[in-house]
Parts: structure tokens; sequence; C-alpha cells
């Protein structure tokens, strides 16, 4: 399986700051609700593939996981 999704980092911020959502747009509206947009970088399409539900929670709660994936 595949599974796609926009991140927009936090400029100054840790990995878990960044803004994730489903699509570009929804990520650049994200980004629009913070007092200050320009702390945040341009949302980046990634994704990754994973074999089951069980591969995704891997690799979402393993070391280095979560927001850095793909």
């Amino acid at each position: 399986m595949k599974l796609t999704y926009w991140v927009a980092v936090h400029l100054d911020g840790d990995k878990t700051d960044a803004v994730i959502a489903r699509t570009k747009h929804d990520c650049e509206q994200k980004i629009l609700t913070f007092e200050n947009p320009a702390e945040y970088g341009q949302p980046v399409k990634k994704s990754f593939l994973y074999g089951d539900v069980f591969d995704l929670f891997e690799m979402a709660t393993a070391k280095d996981g979560g927001r850095g994936m793909g």
C-alpha cells in the first residue's frame, strides 16, 4: 500500500512542529491559521510504501518515525 501526504516543516522548530495534511491545499490552509505563517516552509509531497497496518504502525512508532517518514 502507498500513503501520500503533504508536509510543511517549521523552519525553526522540531520535526513534530511540522504541519501535515492529506492535500496541498489543506496543508496551506492549516499554515494560514497560525499567527506567523512565514515560520513554515512550502508544502512538500511525501509518500511511502507499507505492507499492512502493522508495518505502518511500526514505522510510525519506531525511532525517528512519525512526521519524519517518507
